[in-house]
C-alpha cells in the first residue's frame, strides 16, 4: 500500500485585468499624498495589490504590500511608528 501523499496543485490562473481592477490616477495620487514624499507608492497590475517603498535616508528599507489603499496606509504607519525616534526599534 502506498502512503497517502498529497499531490501538488497546479498554479492558480490569474484572470486578465479589467478596467475595474486598475485604480484611477486619483486613487494613487491620494494614496501618495497620504503617505508623504518619503515613500514611493504604486499599484501592481499583475498582483492587484498596492505597494510602498521608503526613500533613503529612511532608517528601514523594504517593500510593504496592501490589498486596499487603506490597508497599505495602515502598514506604512506601522513601519513609521517602529522606526521614528523613540519608536520600538
Amino acid at each position: 500500500m502506498t502512503p497517502n501523499v498529497p499531490q501538488p496543485r497546479p498554479p492558480a490562473q490569474t484572470p486578465d485585468s479589467t478596467a475595474a481592477d486598475t485604480p484611477g490616477p486619483d486613487v494613487l495620487a491620494d494614496l501618495q499624498r497620504q503617505v508623504g514624499a518619503q515613500w514611493v507608492t504604486w499599484h501592481g497590475n499583475y498582483t492587484r495589490r498596492y505597494w510602498a517603498m521608503p526613500c533613503p535616508p529612511f532608517p528601514w528599507f523594504g517593500l510593504i504590500e496592501g490589498r486596499t489603499p487603506a490597508d497599505l496606509l495602515a502598514r506604512v504607519r506601522e513601519v513609521q511608528a517602529c522606526h521614528r525616534p523613540g519608536g520600538t526599534r
